[in-house]
């Protein structure tokens, strides 16, 4: 459904291009914006040991730019973002070491958490326009720098040992469950900043000769890793964005 309303409104901006009928006059070197929009993780199926489901989250902020020429320009941004994701692993059976015969089967291990984590992100693009007066595209492309501001947990870890089939586990453990419960900001486990490359592309429509409505769509790939734990399984931030917003050509 995602990868489908994505096409939907490449295609829709495309059009934007495509139909603009007139050459488009210079703009004004220096202009700044706001923008919007929701943010859709994809990094489930990544990991075969954990299941991983990714939440909406949002972008939110403003943009400052500059026109190199009529075609080319740079932009930087201040985007609060939010990412949300859920990681969960069930396992039935356990052996009190790799090498041990014996399993208790009735004994399990359960993780269910989810992850919320809020960045204030700062991505450096360039931008290549097509189109005319009314209508245009823009190509997109350029790298970010995320800040994380904080992260909060919720879920729950548990063990479960058989009083029946944990003989063998009891020297170590004692029969039981033993359960941990994560609830509020987390302490050295989410990486305290990421860094990627965007690729995106944006449709313009200009409602007066200062204002330009945008409609943008990006990919973000992220390299830094989600977790700075290294007990935890490696992942890296992958994300779709739909964006909506304005930019304002200041006329000296």
């Amino acid at each position: 459904m995602l990868k489908n309303t994505l096409l939907i409104l490449i295609t829709i901006l495309f059009g934007f291009g495509v139909f603009a009928q007139t050459a488009e006059t210079p703009k004004p070197p220096w202009y700044i914006g706001f923008t919007g929009g929701a943010a859709f993780g994809d990094i489930a199926n990544t990991s075969f040991a954990y299941k991983l489901s990714d939440s909406p989250g949002m972008q939110i902020g403003g943009v400052f730019g500059y026109n190199l020429t009529r075609n080319l320009s740079i932009q930087v941004e201040a985007v609060f973002e939010r990412r949300t994701f859920r990681m969960e692993r069930y396992i039935n059976g356990f052996r009190l070491t790799d090498t041990s015969s014996y399993v208790c089967w009735d004994c399990f291990y359960g993780f269910d958490v989810t992850y919320s984590s809020d960045y204030l992100s700062l991505p450096l693009l360039l931008n290549y326009h097509r189109g005319g007066n009314r209508f245009g595209i823009h190509f997109q492309g350029g790298i970010y720098y995320s800040l994380l501001l904080v992260n909060n947990y919720e879920g729950y870890e548990a063990f479960y040992f058989d009083p029946a089939g944990a003989n063998s586990f009891i020297p170590v453990y004692e029969p039981g469950i033993y359960r941990t419960i994560f609830s509020g900001p987390s302490t050295n486990l989410i990486n305290t900043y990421d860094i990627g490359a965007i690729i995106g592309l944006a449709g313009k429509y200009k409602i007066s000769p200062t204002i330009d409505l945008m409609l943008e769509t990006r990919l973000t790939l992220g390299y830094a890793g989600i977790f700075e734990n290294p007990q935890m399984i490696l992942l890296n931030h992958k994300g779709y964005v739909v964006r909506a917003g304005f930019i304002y050509f200041f006329q000296f």
